[in-house]
């Protein structure tokens, strides 16, 4: 059973890190700028870095107000708190939700899509190309809610690191 949730664990947190390096083709959006959380939930880092302590789980449709950007990050405010946002979990359109629904005519299904830095083209696209993939699975470790802290603390006490870079570095 510890087996199990380890690799969980280590599943979700590389989901995480392969998330981040969707690159979106919007510009980065100026200071002051007033943008909403796209994503079912999103964390407030405290600094620009997946693994690392959250501030405060953000929930679609929550106004952030831009401080600066920084790469793929961006810095935000929201209820008083600074901390970091990643650019595919917000976007510049005002996302209103509605019971029942997602909101701003999306379905439910589109906004799972979204949290997980897909549109519906790109998700169809993928299944075409491998039908014989479980998803469900997917949706099993999205649905995990694990504190970045928690899996950082985890991979510095196991010691666990990434593939060696080119040139054996």
């Amino acid at each position: 059973m510890k087996r199990t949730v380890m690799v969980g664990i280590i599943a979700g947190s590389l989901m995480a890190l392969t998330l981040g390096l969707v690159k979106s083709s919007e510009s980065s959006p100026s200071p002051g700028t007033t943008l909403s959380v796209r994503a079912l939930k999103a964390r407030l880092m405290a600094t620009p870095e997946f693994l690392g302590s959250s501030i405060v789980t953000m929930r679609r449709g929550a106004r952030v107000k831009v401080i600066q950007t920084k790469g793929s990050w961006i810095q935000v405010s929201y209820r008083g708190q600074t901390g970091w946002v990643h650019k595919n979990r917000i976007t510049e359109k005002v996302i209103k939700l509605s019971s029942g629904g997602t909101g701003s005519g999306t379905s439910r299904g589109e906004a799972e899509l979204a949290g997980r830095g897909f549109s519906p083209k790109t998700e169809a696209e993928f299944r075409s190309k491998n039908p014989n993939y479980d998803y469900s699975k997917v949706d099993q470790i999205q649905a995990l809610d694990i504190d970045p802290a928690s899996v950082s603390r985890f991979i510095q006490e196991g010691q666990v690191t990434g593939p060696k870079k080119k040139g054996g570095k």
